[in-house]
């Protein structure tokens, strides 16, 4: 990437540290993809230097990038369609769908998935798509941070084989800002010999395995009755379970599931509203967190959520657990937020999710120009991002110290061009009754 000029940051409250420490009035220096420096109050005189671009915040909200850690951006076309249906008969529509899917429709999807994304917020996402090639390719000319996790499922003639994967993953620098990781729909949808070498692939190139797992009761229960064993436990018989292993959903995972997962190091992804929507039921976030598995946040794709918007998925997040416990103080505003930003960096292996020196600079910047977001100061602002933000209310959006969303607008393409696109390829899948 070209060198940029370094970036100040001033007048911001910075949430440095989500659930750990206290937000302060200050600065954020970036020197190439690093922040560089943090300071509290004005910055000084050094800090600036002749050369960087001064930014001020006016008083909003400087949080780590939001981390998006289950998505599929092929399903960006046809949101709104297939409404009402549970999860196996939306997911029969859905591989219908898929099927007919062109490259170039899928290139359109993976460009509005990603800016939907970078202009709410979030900088890095997982996303789990049939078409990667293209995919990848949209995701690096955009700007945001990906990993690409190939949706392999010999069970689906249409979908992209581990062999694709493999030639991804050689291609793919250790460093890049898009990555490649082994993704595997599920377990009834892939055989056990395909599952078994796709997590010695991911071992092999030390990359991630992206499942769905224990999705819905009816899943959880297909796959108790053919193996004898839980989803979980089959993954685990399968040595597929370890601390690179990532499963969306989690809805239906006993006890004896999370400490299996939490064991190995397996890490959830939870999807709120997909699992709302389809009638799946709600994930044990708080029982799964208590038993040591690190739990991230996703918006799931757009067909399953209509929005991918990181922070309704905060605030989805926290007020489940909080009813469903019956008690306010489960999943407090500052662990939501981690695990939306510090926790979703740490499971796809992104040295970002804080603001720090020598952290990445992946940065997300929220206006105070609203009334739902005062008063905003450092004692309510983190409360006030989880309950009541949204992500219209991004102004600027750093990734990897470059800017890529500035003042509501992507920078790196043409935002208009994008949007007029992806109406027309929605509104012919929609006519030919391919959704």
């Amino acid at each position: 990437m070209e060198m940029q000029r370094p970036l100040l940051i001033k007048n911001a409250i910075v949430v440095a540290q989500p659930d750990r420490a206290q937000p302060f009035l200050g600065w954020v220096r970036i020197r190439g993809t690093q922040i560089e420096a943090v300071g509290v109050g004005a910055p000084v005189e050094e800090a600036i230097g002749d050369e960087a671009e001064v930014i001020d915040a006016r008083g909003g909200i400087l949080i780590p990038g939001l981390v998006n850690t289950h998505a599929h951006s092929h399903s960006s076309l046809t949101r709104g369609s297939a409404e009402g249906m549970t999860l196996e008969p939306w997911l029969n529509a859905l591989i219908r769908e898929q099927a007919q899917l062109t490259p170039e429709q899928a290139r359109v999807g993976a460009f509005a998935t990603y800016a939907e994304m970078l202009l709410s917020g979030t900088t890095t996402a997982l996303d789990m798509c049939i078409s990667p090639e293209v995919a990848r390719e949209a995701a690096e000319a955009i700007g945001i941070r990906a990993v690409i996790a190939p949706y392999v499922a010999d069970s689906m003639r249409f979908a992209p084989t581990l062999e694709r994967t493999e030639a991804m993953l050689a291609s793919t620098a250790a460093n890049a800002r898009v990555r490649t990781w082994v993704g595997l729909h599920d377990i009834e949808s892939v055989s056990e010999g395909l599952l078994r070498r796709g997590a010695s692939l991911a071992r092999q190139y030390g990359v991630g395995l992206h499942l769905h797992c224990a999705e819905s009761e009816f899943l959880t229960r297909k796959t108790l009755t053919r193996t004898g064993r839980s989803p979980v436990e089959e993954l685990e018989h399968l040595d597929a379970l370890f601390p690179g292993t990532h499963l969306a959903h989690c809805v239906w995972v006993n006890e004896s599931d999370q400490q299996r997962m939490a064991a190995r190091g397996a890490s959830a992804a939870h999807c709120p509203h997909a699992n709302l929507k389809l009638g799946s039921g709600i994930a044990p976030v708080a029982a799964m967190r208590t038993a040591g598995v690190r739990v991230a946040l996703a918006t799931d794709g757009a067909k399953a959520n209509n929005r991918l918007d990181m922070f309704d998925v905060m605030k989805f997040a926290s007020l489940l657990a909080k009813g469903t416990a019956r008690d306010a103080s489960v999943l407090q505003a500052g662990e939501v937020l981690a695990m939306a930003s510090t926790t979703g960096a740490s499971v796809l292996g992104i040295d970002a999710g804080e603001i720090a020196p020598g952290r990445l600079a992946d940065l997300t910047l929220v206006g105070v120009d609203r009334f739902h977001l005062q008063p905003a100061v450092p004692e309510t602002v983190v409360t006030n991002l989880v309950h009541a933000a949204r992500g219209s209310d991004v102004s600027l959006v750093i990734v990897d110290g470059r800017i890529v969303v500035r003042e509501g607008r992507l920078t790196l393409v043409d935002q208009d061009q994008l949007l007029a696109g992806h109406a027309a390829v929605g509104r012919k899948l929609l006519a030919l009754g391919q959704a």
